[in-house]
């Protein structure tokens, strides 16, 4: 099924603790990431944790939270990494 959402992700300073957040504008989605992020693990993980917030802002952020690390430790076991530009 192609994805029918127009997805943005920018590299952001966020404040406070936040590492990432994912904003709706109009018909199109911005996750913003924290680029201070300690691992590339833990960047995997808020990317995943914000994709799925846009896929359903309905979920509640437990549900969103459990599914985060499921996702994210089978694409790191996986071996899935960014490619550096």
């Amino acid at each position: 099924m192609p994805l029918k959402k127009k997805i943005k992700i920018k590299e952001a300073r966020l404040g406070g603790r936040l590492l990432g957040q994912a904003i709706k504008e109009g018909d199109s989605y911005t996750i913003r990431i924290n680029a201070k992020h300690a691992t590339e693990k833990s960047r995997l993980n808020t990317v995943v944790h914000e994709a799925l917030h846009v896929g359903d802002f309905d979920l509640t952020e437990a549900h969103v939270r459990k599914l985060t690390s499921v996702v994210t430790e089978v694409l790191w076991r996986e071996g899935y990494r960014r490619i550096s530009k």
